[in-house]
């Protein structure tokens, strides 16, 4: 449950990897992208009512046939800010219905 995870270090970790690829391309600092996010279900994972709260999220939502869900949003820009706004938010939603975040990617610009 949400209670036992490590929201420090997912924080910690996606705050590098912004800096990182801004380090490697400047240029996509503050770009629009499309931000992609993962998520992998445990046992006895409600599909149903994580697309259900992404999509009333405005997110785009992928079921793959292993059960993993893949939320996406489109325009918002390549910032540590943006991106663990929408990181935490889904990874709540994911948490609390039996699902753990596997990461994000994002089409550049």
């Amino acid at each position: 449950m949400s209670d036992e995870w490590d929201w420090e270090l997912q924080q910690n970790q996606t705050a590098y990897t912004v800096a990182e690829l801004i380090k490697q391309n400047p240029n996509i600092d503050g770009a629009n992208i499309t931000l992609d996010m993962e998520f992998e279900p445990n046992e006895g994972a409600d599909a149903a009512t994580l697309e259900k709260a992404l999509r009333t999220f405005g997110y785009g939502v992928i079921v793959s046939a292993s059960g993993a869900i893949q939320a996406s949003i489109t325009d918002i820009p390549f910032t540590f800010e943006s991106i663990w706004t929408h990181e935490e938010r889904t990874t709540k939603m994911a948490l609390s219905r039996g699902f753990a975040p596997d990461g994000w990617g994002f089409w550049e610009p």
